[in-house]
């Protein structure tokens, strides 16, 4: 099974890593016992030393200068990428069978940068993919929400301008991202930016964030930079449709209505404007983050009174540390949540998200991470975990654990990463575990290959997801 083979490979990367701890280092040295023997030119040659060149050479040379500089006010960029996979499990879902060959995707994403001035530059993202299996098997009866969701996409990503407005304060109004905590694998403070989880497990967070138009203000002073956002769009999560292979909802609800409830996109109003404040301290072997934030939750809830799915408002205080150590990285994350929404009760909830975890990486060009979360919810019900008409699935205290183990091979050309991440105290709730490398092919071609296994447990959607067990693989060319 994957997962024991995924903490095989994390206690197997520590190992091979320890080997290849004693081997040898360059010389640094190397080349000090030579001496560089620069000839000097004679007297004469010196005295008749600029008497060949041209003054045009020189004209056409600075007005080449000046148009190399002028082309490189705008740069255009991006990536052309075939992705595929294949499940290796026989499962349906509403009548259509996902084993097999499941993706045949082609994606484009391009980049522009423009210089505007000394000062301020503008940056426009965006991305596109066809993916040709739902026409190879036109057969299936597959529903427009999955084909609009995984067959074609057209998106506006990163798009803003920045600058500086004074020596201390800069500015960024658009589509951006914004990254907030220290974890590599679980989202405590990270609350601004919503995930793309229409096949999850598949990617990490880093690619999974959806970029969000905001006005974003940072002043720095001495070690410190304090950031304030006013964020007028309501952008929330991209989640996999209703009776899909991610989302198989008459498995998870009691009594699953067809079509499954609507999930609403907020209003655009004053009442939905977000607000969100940051300030980050960094200093010698330690840095220092808080947080507060009035934005939309990263879940929806089911509204009783009107029958649709929502996402409210939440407000958030938290704080984030790293501390390095030698070849150790200590991590923790806190964060006080109020306004939290579920569907088995009316009453909003408070919860309280913490973290503590580390990297270690003191065994050569190996990185060994683990953390670990609890999200305890304050006034707890007993039918938030029970089977009910709407319901949560959630204890009072979740726990979840992420471990995850990289190692480098032939300068940095080769990385192999194998990641578990599961849920419950005692993992009982299932969870998933991938393993994948990551190999540059050559100069501006990468390929990326894995393999991963969704794990059954205590939980209905883990449950019903186990058998989406598949092994993927992509190519990139980066220009």
């Amino acid at each position: 099974m994957l997962t024991k083979a995924l903490i095989s490979s994390f206690v197997a990367i520590s190992l091979v890593s320890s080997i290849y701890a004693d081997s040898s280092i360059e010389d640094d040295l190397s080349g000090f016992d030579s001496e560089e023997v620069v000839e000097k030119p004679s007297e004469a040659d010196a005295d008749l030393s600029g008497f060949d060149e041209e003054p045009t050479q020189e004209i056409e040379s600075k007005e080449i200068i000046q148009k190399k500089e002028e082309e490189r006010k705008v740069t255009i960029s991006g990536d052309l990428a075939f992705k595929t996979s294949v499940g290796y499990k026989e499962h349906k879902v509403n009548g259509v069978e996902y084993s097999g060959v499941n993706q045949a995707q082609t994606s484009l994403f391009l980049e522009l940068d423009a210089k505007l001035s000394d000062d301020w530059k503008l940056k426009v993202s965006g991305d596109t993919f066809y993916d040709a299996i739902y026409d190879i098997h036109s057969t299936n009866s597959y529903s427009d929400d999955i084909l609009d969701a995984y067959k074609t996409q057209l998106r506006l990503d990163d798009t803003y301008v920045q600058g500086k407005i004074t020596s201390s304060l800069d500015a960024k109004i658009g589509r951006q991202i914004v990254v907030w905590g220290k974890s590599d694998s679980i989202r405590i403070t990270d609350v601004i930016n919503p995930l793309d989880n229409r096949t999850p497990a598949m990617t990490d967070i880093e690619d999974l964030r959806l970029s969000v138009g905001m006005f974003k203000f940072d002043y720095y002073y001495g070690a410190w930079n304090f950031s304030v956002m006013v964020i007028p769009e309501n952008r929330i999560m991209i989640e996999a449709p209703a009776r899909s292979e991610f989302f198989p909802v008459d498995a998870i609800f009691p009594v699953a209505p067809n079509p499954f409830i609507e999930l609403e996109t907020p209003n655009t109003s004053w009442n939905n404007m977000q607000y969100a404040f940051g300030a980050n301290g960094v200093f010698s072997g330690w840095d220092l983050s808080f947080y507060a934030a009035d934005v939309l939750d990263q879940k929806w809830h089911i509204d009783p009174d009107t029958m649709t799915r929502k996402v409210t408002k939440v407000q958030m205080l938290g704080s984030a540390i790293n501390i390095a150590s030698g070849s150790w990285l200590l991590k923790s994350e806190v964060a006080l949540l109020d306004g939290v929404k579920y569907n088995s009760t009316r009453d909003a909830k408070s919860r309280l998200d913490a973290l503590i975890g580390f990297d270690y990486m003191g065994i050569k060009d190996t990185v060994l991470s683990v953390e670990v979360a609890n999200r305890h919810i304050f006034d707890y019900e007993a039918q938030m975990s029970k089977v009910v008409p709407r319901p949560d699935y959630v204890d009072e205290d979740e726990v979840q654990t992420a471990l995850r183990a990289t190692k480098s091979f032939y300068n940095d050309s080769l990385n192999a990463t194998a990641l578990l991440s599961i849920f419950g105290s005692s993992w009982q709730n299932g969870g998933f575990a991938r393993i994948w490398i990551e190999y540059e092919v050559a100069d501006a071609i990468g390929l990326n290959a894995g393999i991963v296994e969704y794990i059954d447990g205590d939980k209905p959607l883990m449950k019903a997801i186990k058998d989406n067990d598949r092994v993927f693989a992509d190519i990139t060319y980066s220009f």
